[in-house]
C-alpha cells in the first residue's frame, strides 16, 4: 500500500511541478502549431502535383537547413546565460543586445551571399535556372526565421513561455492563413504558394521582435559578454549545424539524385513526422534554464526522472503511429498517402531513437556544460547520413534517406548517452 500511495505523490509531483506546467503551456502552443502545420500540409499535397510538392518542399528544406546554420547556436546558448542574468536587468539587457546583434549580422550576409548566387545554386540543386526568383525569395524567408528564432529562444530563456506558445502558434496560424488565401482568391501553384510564404514569415519576425520588447536594443555593447558567448556556442553551434545539415538533406538529395516527383512522395511523409521533432524541441526549451541552474547532483537526478518520463510517453506515441501508419495516411492523402506510408513508418522509426536521445542531450549541455558531446555525434551523424544518402538513394530512392536517418539516430543516441553518463559519474565522483 505505502509504494503504491509513493508512486501516486511521486506522478501527482511530475505531472502538476512548475516544469510540467511550463512544459504544458509551450507544448500547447507547439502541438497547435503542429496541428496547423499538419492542414497546411494535406491541404497542399491535394493542391499540387508531386513534382512540385517536391520543389516545394525542398526550398522548405533549404530555408529550415541555413536557418538553422545561421544560428550557430547563438539561440541555444540563451538559455545557459540569460537565466543567471535576470536578476541584474541591466547586464541581461546588454548581453541580450550584444547577441541578437551577432545574429543579425550573420544572417544578413548569408542572405546576401545567397541573393547573389541564386542562379548558379538553382543550376546546382535543382538542374534548372528556372527556380532562380524562388531561391530570392527563400533567402529573405530565411532571414525572416532567423530573427524569429532568435526571438523565441529569447523568450523561452527568459521563461517566458506563454510568449513563445503563441508564437508557435502564429507561426503555423500565418502559413495557413495565406495558403487559404490563395484557394479563395487566388490560384495554388509553387510561385504563388512561396510568395505568400514570405509574406507569412515576414509579420511572424515582426510580431517576435515586439513580443520580445525591442527596447534592449538601447543598452550597451558587453564585449566581454560576447566573447563569453561566441566561446561558449562555437562548439554548440557547429553542433547543431551538422545536426541540421543531416536531418535537412533528405529532400534536397532526393531532388538532386532522383528528381521532384520522388522527393515530392517522401517529403510528405517527411513533413508529417517533424511533429515529433517540434515537440522535443519544445521540451527540451522547457528543461534547458532549470538544467542550467541546478546545483545539487540529487535535484539533478530527480529532474532527469521527469525528463525520462515524459519523453517515454512521446516514443510510446510514435510507436502507436507506427503500427496504424497506412491507415493514417491513405485517410489523409488518399493514393497520395498510400505511396507515401512505408517512407513513413520507416522515419517514425528513426523518430524513436532521435526523441530518445533528449535526456541525455538536454544534460549534456546544459547542466554539464559540454557541448563537445554533440559536436563528436553530430559529426558521426553527418558521415553517415552523406555517405548513407550517396549510396542509398540511387538505389532505394525515397527509402535510401529514411535507412540513413535510422542508422544515424541510433549509433548518434547510444554514444549521446554513453558519453553523458561517462562525464556526469565523473562530475560528482569529485
Amino acid at each position: 500500500m505505502k509504494i503504491i500511495k509513493d508512486i501516486y505523490h511521486l506522478s501527482r509531483h511530475l505531472i502538476l511541478s512548475k516544469t510540467a506546467i511550463s512544459t504544458y503551456v509551450i507544448f500547447s502552443g507547439n502541438i497547435t502549431s503542429a496541428f496547423l502545420a499538419f492542414l497546411f500540409t494535406v491541404i497542399l499535397v491535394r493542391k499540387l502535383s508531386f513534382a512540385d510538392f517536391g520543389y516545394f518542399s525542398a526550398l522548405f528544406s533549404l530555408v529550415l537547413l541555413v536557418s538553422d546554420l545561421a544560428d550557430i547556436g547563438i539561440g541555444s546558448s540563451l538559455s545557459a546565460f540569460l537565466p543567471p542574468l535576470e536578476k541584474t536587468k541591466e547586464i541581461m539587457y546588454k548581453f541580450l543586445k550584444s547577441a541578437f546583434l551577432l545574429q543579425f549580422g550573420i544572417v544578413s550576409v548569408i542572405t546576401l551571399i545567397l541573393i547573389i548566387f541564386s542562379s548558379q545554386l538553382s543550376a546546382f540543386l535543382f538542374h534548372t535556372e528556372l527556380l532562380t526568383g524562388l531561391l530570392n525569395i527563400t533567402a529573405l524567408c530565411i532571414f525572416c526565421t532567423v530573427i524569429a528564432n532568435f526571438s523565441l529562444y529569447a523568450l523561452s530563456a527568459r521563461q517566458k513561455f506563454f510568449h513563445a506558445a503563441f508564437l508557435s502558434f502564429y507561426s503555423s496560424f500565418a502559413r495557413l492563413l495565406v495558403l487559404l488565401f490563395l484557394i479563395l482568391f487566388s490560384s495554388v501553384n509553387l510561385n504563388n504558394v512561396v510568395v505568400f510564404q514570405f509574406f507569412g514569415l515576414f509579420t511572424y519576425s515582426i510580431i517576435a521582435i515586439i513580443f520580445l520588447n525591442p527596447s534592449f536594443i538601447k543598452a550597451k555593447i558587453d564585449t566581454a559578454q560576447m566573447k563569453n558567448l561566441i566561446s561558449f556556442t562555437y562548439l554548440l553551434g557547429l553542433a547543431r549545424g551538422l545536426t541540421a545539415l543531416a536531418s535537412r538533406l533528405d529532400v534536397l538529395m532526393i531532388v538532386a539524385l532522383r528528381g521532384p516527383t520522388e522527393a515530392g512522395i517522401y517529403a510528405i511523409a517527411a513533413r508529417i513526422v517533424q511533429i515529433f521533432p517540434l515537440l522535443s524541441g519544445s521540451f527540451a526549451t522547457v528543461v534547458a534554464p532549470k538544467l542550467s541552474s541546478f546545483k545539487e547532483h540529487g535535484e539533478v537526478k530527480k529532474f532527469i526522472l521527469k525528463v525520462i518520463f515524459f519523453t517515454s510517453i512521446l516514443i510510446l506515441g510514435i510507436i502507436i503511429l507506427t503500427i496504424f501508419a497506412d491507415a493514417f495516411m491513405q485517410i489523409l492523402f488518399s493514393d497520395k498517402g498510400q505511396l507515401s506510408s512505408s517512407v513513413f513508418q520507416l522515419l517514425l522509426i528513426s523518430m524513436i531513437f532521435f526523441v530518445g536521445s533528449i535526456p541525455a542531450v538536454t544534460l549534456a549541455v546544459y547542466y554539464l556544460k559540454k557541448p563537445h558531446i554533440l559536436t563528436l555525434n553530430a559529426v558521426l551523424q553527418l558521415i553517415i547520413v552523406l555517405v548513407g544518402n550517396f549510396y542509398f538513394i540511387p538505389i532505394y530512392g525515397r527509402f535510401g534517406a529514411a535507412y540513413s536517418l535510422i542508422i544515424a539516430y541510433s549509433l548518434t543516441l547510444f554514444l549521446t548517452s554513453a558519453l553523458t553518463y561517462y562525464y556526469f559519474r565523473r562530475k560528482h565522483a569529485r
